[in-house]
């Protein structure tokens, strides 16, 4: 973009990524290939071959140009636009203070542990004279305990904390902050939410009940049923009657559902009262067996959802104060938090096309380029669009860069949706231009192979069982072709085992043995790594390690 123009183009330009190593790592980059380049060091360069090309320009026009545009860049090195979203966003909030409803000497901090730290010693200190809130930090005191978390509170409260930094929780802040500053707002949501739950245990206890005592009135038992003791009818009416815990109730099966609705099911075979059960099922006892199947139906999601709900009214009343405190915090101080840029300019844009506060910078950069897109979350993403779009309606273009795949870990609260859907719906199909990057330079042939192979099978397997095609259209373009001819090698073993963690004995006993044919094959122990889901079972596989190596099993050397 800056060679096919006048030198001076670079200043419209602007590139943006996470990290400020990634920001400074792509200026030298840039400047290095420049460098390169304008020495006429570039005979071999595939992407000054690349370039010539898609230029169309000779070597000394080449040159030239790659000369004259490093010196541009190095005599105004401050208009060099490649930094992170961050300090972009910072950038304009900065040139409209006013309109921002800031002070104009407001301090950004990026320390957010440190402020943190002052805002939950604050929220400690109000324990006891708020009888709500000390109510919310004992429940979550005792549920630390019970799950094995840190005793100390202080420390399990700056972790909670950090909920009220997510892109979800930001979306209704301020709602949350409305409603929650009523005095009656929990007392009266705890009403209504154990009004849900109880409707739904009472309707269901009562023709529950009903079938289990006319069952025990009867002169046949459970043994002149179909499936007999096993048929799950007493236990699915007992569930009804008598579980108060909605977490536990367990779906009604297919043999509830299609079964047992029939008459002609309920008794065994072999039972002298087929008659007599079949006419009472009939009459009495199916009508409240798809009674109870209809309310699980319809009733059942909202009821859990009030019961989990009530468990974890603390986790709402402690992120409603943490968040009152850190208000207080950032207005005592004149602080804006590195984290609320986003929200902060979202809120002031709105769903305006053509946002006033972008007038200045929007006028200046013509092209943004995107990097790590997957990443960009939805509210990002928002901040963004109007300057690309508007950089489009004028003729130049933009470009993002992404891997679907890795935004399924929801770094930073990135969206999978934006870079494999609604970038292409938002800025329109036809302005839209999908590139696959399918080529690997680092991994040797066979691991790509392995690869390719397993997520194109897992993805379709996934796809299958959940019945979204979700999976299997992020991993569409999981296929990559190799760089490297050396080979490579992956071995895969599945551990069969009846025992829980027999398999683990098993696999403590092959790891020393693939060591030692690994060395014998030449691989030094440093360049060899051993990956494990949990801390304490690399310790396992150290210890292991140890004492095999001081035992007469070992290899000498």
């Amino acid at each position: 973009m800056a060679l096919q123009n006048k030198a001076y183009y670079f200043r419209h330009i602007l590139a943006v990524t996470f990290a400020n190593k990634a920001t400074q790592e792509m200026k030298d980059r840039v400047l290095g290939y420049l460098n390169d380049f304008a020495k006429g060091e570039d005979e071999r360069d595939s992407l000054a071959i690349e370039l010539k090309k898609d230029l169309n320009l000779d070597d000394i026009t080449f040159r030239q140009n790659c000369a004259e545009l490093q010196s541009e860049i190095l005599h105004h090195y401050d208009q060099f636009s490649i930094s992170t979203i961050d300090a972009f966003f910072q950038k304009v909030i900065r040139s409209f203070t006013r309109e921002s409803g800031l002070m104009a000497d407001y301090r950004l901090e990026v320390d957010v542990e440190a402020v943190m730290e002052e805002v939950i010693n604050n929220l400690i200190d109000e324990l006891g004279d708020k009888p709500e809130l000390t109510k919310w930090v004992v429940e979550f005191a005792q549920d630390s305990l019970v799950n094995d978390r840190a005793w100390d509170v202080r420390k399990s409260l700056m972790e909670f904390a950090q909920e009220i930094f997510r892109e979800e929780f930001k979306a209704i802040e301020d709602k949350i902050k409305l409603e929650s500053a009523s005095p009656e707002f929990f007392r009266h949501w705890r009403e209504e939410l154990w009004k849900v739950k109880e409707a739904f245990l009472k309707s269901a206890a009562k023709p529950a009940t009903e079938v289990l005592q006319i069952m025990d009135s009867q002169p046949w038992d459970d043994s002149d049923l179909s499936y007999g003791h096993n048929s799950g009818l007493r236990t699915f009416f007992k569930m009804f009657a008598n579980e108060k815990s909605l977490s536990k109730y367990k779906e009604p099966s297919d043999r509830m559902r299609d079964y047992f609705t029939n008459a002609r099911n309920w008794p065994s075979k072999k039972t002298m009262h087929a008659l007599a059960i079949s006419t009472m099922a009939d009459q009495q006892l199916i009508p409240k067996l798809t009674s109870l199947i209809a309310l699980y139906d319809k009733h059942y999601q909202k009821a859990l959802s009030a019961e989990v709900a009530l468990k974890n009214m603390y986790t709402f009343g402690l992120l409603a104060d943490i968040a009152r405190k850190l208000k207080e915090y950032k207005a005592e101080n004149n602080v804006m938090l590195l984290a609320d840029a986003p929200q902060l300019l979202n809120g002031i844009i709105g769903n305006s096309d053509t946002p006033f506060i972008y007038e200045k910078i929007g006028s200046f950069y013509r092209n943004y380029l995107i990097d790590e897109f997957q990443d960009t979350s939805g509210m990002q993403w928002k901040n963004f669009l109007p300057l690309l779009t508007n950089g489009l309606d004028q003729g130049h273009p933009s470009l993002v860069v992404g891997d679907v795949k890795q935004a399924i870990y929801r770094w930073r609260g990135g969206d999978l949706n934006l870079l494999q859907q609604e970038v292409e719906n938002q800025i329109g199909e036809e302005r839209v231009t999908i590139k696959n990057l399918d080529r690997n330079f680092r991994s040797a042939k066979n691991i790509i192979q392995f690869n390719n192979e397993l997520f194109k099978a897992a993805s379709n397997l996934v796809s299958a069982e959940t019945g979204s095609a979700l999976s299997a259209s992020a991993y569409r373009d999981v296929s990559q072709q190799k760089s490297k001819e050396h080979g490579g090698f992956v071995r895969i073993k599945f551990l069969n085992s009846d025992e829980d963690d027999h398999w683990k004995e098993q696999s403590l006993g092959m790891i020393p043995h693939h060591l030692e044919k690994l060395q014998q094959q030449g691989a030094a122990l440093g360049d060899i790594a051993i990956l494990v889901r949990q801390n304490n079972e690399g310790h396992q596989i150290a210890t292991h390690l140890l004492q095999y190596k001081n035992s007469d099993k070992a290899l000498e050397g």
